[in-house]
């Protein structure tokens, strides 16, 4: 379960298609995942779309700090460096393959972040990409786990590959390539949601298999119709605080 959380795939944008609007008025104040689940079954089939941003989106990680619950939760050193990394994954509903952090031909020492507890590491530029900027459909979700490394790095590598392999071959994947063959209905939108979830425990439970620690997991939504002000988002969790770079 994620501890740090920013909105839900229940606000994800759909909109009613012009024929059905014409049939049923009404249809066209529903803009949202949660509202078009209360529409009745009988005028659901084929009523709705995937709303579209009106600009291009993309996410990055601009920075990341370890807070003191970052001691209490592993027993570590107020003083001591701490050698972290994260595993990250994003979406949006268009069709395209799911986007990774670190993703594939990937250094393993280049990931590994040494940090101290208290101070802040900044990611240059724009910061480290988690999802290519484009125009989004229904909306971008992101998921970030932030663990501490026991520092063999060749175990590592592969667990990462590992994690890339679990999320190519998830059933979260095989949902979002086939939603321009099946469309959106309430049936997708839960099968996605439960993929979903299914996803993330896969990738802990392979990352655990490492022996490294857990520390911190963010989970976030931005609806493709929502308001979107570049810069920066700080949130915090039990053990770090991030900030996602919008632009």
């Amino acid at each position: 379960m994620a501890l740090i959380k920013a909105g839900s795939i229940d606000h994800f944008t759909v909109r009613a298609s012009a024929s059905k609007v014409k049939a049923f008025p009404f249809l066209e104040n529903i803009s949202t995942f949660a509202e078009m689940g209360e529409v009745t079954r009988k005028i659901l089939p084929d009523s709705f779309e995937y709303a579209q941003s009106a600009e291009a989106r993309g996410l990055s990680l601009k920075s990341l700090k370890l807070t003191e619950g970052f001691n209490g939760f592993l027993g570590n050193v107020f003083s001591s460096k701490n050698n972290v990394y994260f595993i990250a994954w994003a979406w949006d509903l268009s069709g395209q393959p799911i986007s990774q952090y670190p993703g594939d031909n990937f250094d393993v020492k280049s990931v590994i972040i040494p940090l101290k507890v208290g101070k802040l590491r900044e990611f240059i530029g724009e910061g480290i990409n988690l999802f290519p900027k484009r125009k989004i459909t229904g909306g971008i979700a992101i998921r970030i786990q932030l663990w501490e490394s026991d520092e063999d790095t060749r175990k590592l590598g592969k667990v990462m590959a590992d994690t890339s392999d679990a999320i190519k071959k998830s059933t979260l994947s095989s949902l979002i390539s086939a939603i321009a063959l099946t469309g959106l209905s309430g049936a997708t939108i839960t099968l996605i949601k439960d993929a979903s979830l299914e996803l993330a425990k896969v990738i802990g439970t392979v990352l655990e298999s490492n022996g490294d620690d857990y520390v911190d997991f963010f989970e976030g939504y931005y609806p493709s119709d929502g308001k979107w002000e570049t810069g920066s988002e700080t949130y915090k969790g039990n053990s770090s605080v991030i900030t996602l770079g919008k632009y």
